[in-house]
């Protein structure tokens, strides 16, 4: 309890800030070529050392270079771990448009999936071979990389530490605080079921374990949860494919026969929504996701799911390139920084701007030229 004032101050001031986002962000999309974005943000000053240390930012709102301030055609290059759910989708589907905004090149390489390091080291050396001024390194792993990153930065290139925490050095910062998205998930538990009113069981399903962002969901959610009646069964790890999630929801459910709720990633939702469907329990287990997918956008509206985390994923991506070519230009003046995180309910559905998804028309493009 005694850390509880300074959490209070951080929820509040992440809740301020997500309101300006929600206006934002389609301003941010709606931007004609070439021109500047503005958009608020967390930022951490100084900067963190790695980006596995907890981040602790304050309001800034940051602004986006214009593209007549771009003195070259930089060559920037992108590794993502994969690029199967909406929300990578969406990072991707950022990435792609700032740089075409800032008229940067851009390659972009997909690792096949979390844990591929070997496959990931081989696609930085391929980065370096294309003669990358700068890389968006998308990490499969918070360490395996980190030699890679220290050798390339000797070599002038720029490296952005993005979504995941490296636990090294790096130019600049746009990793997602997951522990907050795990405290607001844990915090809107245990205000409806605070110490004394009776236990409820539930199981976090986070992502893939040793993973930065799902194991940082986890410190949070215990956090959030501990002085409550919120009883957690288990933590289940598991890749973050919806098929991945299918059957460890089903085992959960037969395991915990008591459960009331399940708190997951997006596609552990969708997963856990349509296991429900198919035994009839519909509305008897809570469902609340760590972040939001397309497929969610309904189910939320009419109240199937309780709750998602959204992270304005779009952003995240368009921060990263911005920082890239701020860097490469000399130009980098904040070096660690986050959109802030807020939880979408039935009762503001309606608010979330389509911009936290890539059109669904958009197909996914790996290279800008």
């Amino acid at each position: 309890m005694t850390h509880a004032p300074a959490f209070t101050r951080r929820a509040s001031r992440l809740a301020a800030l997500a309101c300006l986002a929600f206006s934002a962000l389609t301003s941010v999309s709606a931007q004609t070529a070439g021109d500047a974005w503005q958009f608020p943000v967390m930022v951490m000053d100084p900067p963190r050392k790695t980006g596995t240390e907890a981040f602790d930012g304050k309001p800034q709102t940051y602004a986006a270079l214009n593209r007549k301030d771009v003195s070259k055609k930089w060559n920037i290059c992108a590794l993502f771990p994969h690029t199967t759910n909406d929300i990578v989708r969406a990072y991707l589907y950022g990435t792609v448009e700032e740089a075409k905004r800032l008229g940067v090149k851009l390659t972009t390489f997909d690792a096949g999936g979390y844990g591929k390091v070997d496959k990931q080291l081989a696609q930085f050396d391929d980065c370096m071979t294309l003669g990358a001024d700068a890389i968006l390194m998308f990490a499969v792993s918070s360490n395996g990389l980190n030699p890679k990153i220290n050798e390339a930065r000797a070599k002038g290139v720029k490296v952005i530490d993005l979504n995941v925490g490296v636990g090294t050095a790096a130019d600049a910062r746009v990793v997602v605080t997951y522990q907050s998205v795990g405290q607001l998930l844990g915090r809107t538990l245990a205000q409806k079921h605070p110490k004394g009113s009776g236990k409820v069981s539930m199981v976090l399903m986070p992502g893939p374990a040793g993973i930065p962002w799902a194991e940082d969901t986890v410190i949070g959610f215990k956090k959030a949860i501990a002085d409550s009646d919120v009883v957690l069964e288990k933590v289940i790890y598991g890749q973050s494919g919806r098929l991945d999630q299918q059957p460890l929801v089903e085992d959960a459910l037969v395991t915990y026969p008591q459960l009331k709720y399940l708190v997951g990633m997006g596609t552990s939702v969708e997963a856990a929504l349509n296991t429900l469907r198919e035994r009839g329990k519909q509305g008897q287990v809570g469902l609340y996701a760590s972040f939001i997918t397309n497929d969610l956008m309904a189910p939320l509206r009419n109240g199937d799911v309780q709750g998602a985390v959204v992270e304005n994923s779009v952003v995240i991506n368009r921060l990263a390139v911005d920082m890239a070519v701020r860097a490469l230009e000399n130009k980098l003046t904040v070096k660690d920084a986050v959109p802030a995180v807020t939880l979408v309910t039935k009762e503001n559905a309606n608010t979330i701007a389509a911009t936290n998804f890539a059109p669904q028309n958009w197909k996914s493009q790996m290279k800008v030229d």
